[in-house]
């Protein structure tokens, strides 16, 4: 079986995909890869409360850097313009949105881009990191969903708030066995 069989899922409504990944607390992160990246934003942060863009490079990132996506943040989170994404994130969804803003990716992502822009205004207005897993929206026009576990971390710039969000996250495949659908299931 390949790895698209493992994670080929029914389409779901895009209020049914908004309950498929949810918030969990930093404390219950406990992927090697996502706890590697948190030890390097708290690091980069030091006394600060957060660290900034300036702070983030790719040697620094390492081996973290295909698990990465950094996003510039557009008009205090009206928009977001994907900066860097990394090779994890392209093969889990099938399309790379470097260099698109994410209101151009919600047109090809419905479920999970407003899942996601969510999380990216929270992550902003309240400058703190936040982790969700479960099941996520692939992109590039495929009806599939894919499990997936994320770290979101705000980083600052000098005039204050957040200006970038740094991304690390892994993907999963998953048996179909125990997939249970949730309400808002439709068949494509």
């Amino acid at each position: 079986m390949s790895t698209d069989d493992h994670m080929a899922r029914p389409m779901l409504s895009a209020e049914a995909q908004a309950n498929l990944s949810t918030l969990v607390p930093l404390e219950e992160v406990d992927n090697p890869v996502l706890l590697q990246g948190l030890q390097y934003w708290r690091q980069l942060a030091g006394d600060r409360k957060i660290p900034s863009r300036s702070d983030v490079t790719p040697r620094g990132l390492g081996t973290l850097l295909r698990n990465t996506t950094l996003l510039r943040v557009i008009d205090n989170g009206a928009d977001y313009e994907y900066r860097i994404v990394g090779d994890a994130y392209v093969m889990a969804h099938g399309i790379s949105f470097q260099g698109r803003r994410w209101s151009e990716t919600s047109k090809l992502s419905p479920g999970y881009s407003a899942m996601i822009k969510s999380t990216y205004d929270r992550v902003v207005r309240e400058a703190a990191a936040l982790a969700t897993k479960g099941w996520i929206e692939r992109g590039g026009g495929r009806l599939e969903y894919i499990y997936s576990e994320y770290v979101f971390l705000p980083l600052g710039g000098e005039a204050g708030g957040v200006d970038h969000i740094l991304v690390f996250a892994v993907y999963h495949p998953r048996e179909k066995t125990g997939w249970t659908e949730p309400s808002g299931h439709h068949e494509a």
